[in-house]
């Protein structure tokens, strides 16, 4: 099972900026080279701005990580801009595929047309910035669409059209993600509508976990990891691999978390959960982000917090079960994966 993990979590780099790739790159590929990344507040927070440093990065690919998502808040500025040109940079200097994320509140607080204009012309003035620089540089539209979003599929789904049509107007093979409402669930990816003439460009992005086990109706789905608790877990998985199977698009975790604060050592029931998830995901060949670089990473000291080390590593490389002859996950038919157990 490790040399099929390994192989499916390879970075199979292209050629940076500055370069010809060998072959052109689809969005296949590109969710293969991603493997295991996180996310980070670098353009978002006040703090993250302030603590940004191009070592980080560094430090990030000399820990194993494949790709950052950088979240961004707010109006879109020429020094925001800037900002991201600098971490971006950093990324194609150590070898870390960047994504840069939009929070997108207003629209998700009121999808109305002005307020999808708003996000195309957000989306616009980041694409003419970049251009047709800087390969593996991804655009995630909106994460977590929820509030009235929730309601109004059909508005997220015009936005997306519109604003990916703006986007590739710029750059035809810019690489785009796009979430489904209910922040992201993978059972609502059936409702997404992508355009078919972008289809080779666009991937899909989901969330389970993004902060954790959280208590639902009064309730952990998280305490001991249960059989019922486990099934829940891959089924979350196995829909979007139905999907991803259904539609030929490849999809991409944008961000999970085992719910812990850098004020408290990981338990043994967080590892395992950890774990778990780390496993599943992999096993099922879907590229992931960890929830958040400020819970294992400080900014100000710029070094890893040696607390929170094992529960990086159960995350980032966890100790999974060898599967019996047969079973094994092969790269590039996920729907191979699918199986509940």
């Amino acid at each position: 099972m490790k040399p099929l993990l390994a192989l499916a979590f390879c970075f199979c780099l292209p050629a940076w900026a500055g370069e010809t790739p060998a072959a052109p790159l689809t969005a296949q590929r590109y969710a293969a080279q991603l493997g295991v990344g996180m996310d980070v507040d670098w353009a978002r927070t006040e703090r993250g701005i302030r603590e940004f440093d191009p070592l980080a990065v560094r430090d990030f690919h000399d820990k194993g990580l494949g790709h950052i998502r950088i979240r961004v808040a707010g109006e879109i500025s020429e020094q925001k801009l800037i900002h991201l040109r600098k971490i971006v940079e950093a990324c194609e200097q150590y070898h870390v595929v960047p994504v840069i994320a939009y929070q997108a509140e207003t629209f998700k607080a009121d999808p109305d047309r002005e307020n999808e204009a708003k996000v195309i012309a957000w989306w616009s003035a980041v694409a003419r910035y970049f251009g047709r620089e800087h390969p593996l540089l991804g655009f995630d539209l909106i994460y977590e669409p929820a509030e009235r979003v929730n309601r109004n599929p059909q508005a997220l789904n015009h936005l997306y059209e519109k604003t990916i049509k703006a986007i590739h107007a710029i750059d035809p093979q810019r690489m785009v993600f796009v979430a489904p409402r209910l922040r992201a669930a993978p059972e609502a990816l059936a409702n997404l509508k992508l355009p078919a003439q972008s289809s080779g460009y666009v991937l899909a992005e989901w969330h389970i976990f993004p902060w954790g086990p959280q208590k639902v109706s009064g309730k952990y789905p998280w305490t001991s990891g249960t059989a019922a608790e486990k099934a829940a877990i891959r089924e979350h998985i196995n829909a979007a691999l139905r999907w991803q199977h259904k539609t030929g698009h490849a999809s991409w975790v944008g961000g999970w978390s085992a719910g812990q604060s850098i004020n408290t050592a990981p338990s043994s029931s967080t590892l395992a959960f950890a774990t778990f998830m780390a496993c599943e995901l992999q096993k099922a060949n879907i590229p992931y982000a960890l929830n958040a670089d400020n819970l294992f990473y400080d900014g100000e000291e710029g070094a890893w917090r040696p607390a929170m080390e094992p529960l990086l590593q159960a995350m980032l490389k966890p100790e999974c079960a060898v599967k019996p002859a047969g079973r094994a996950a092969v790269h590039g038919a996920p729907a191979a994966a699918s199986t509940a157990k």
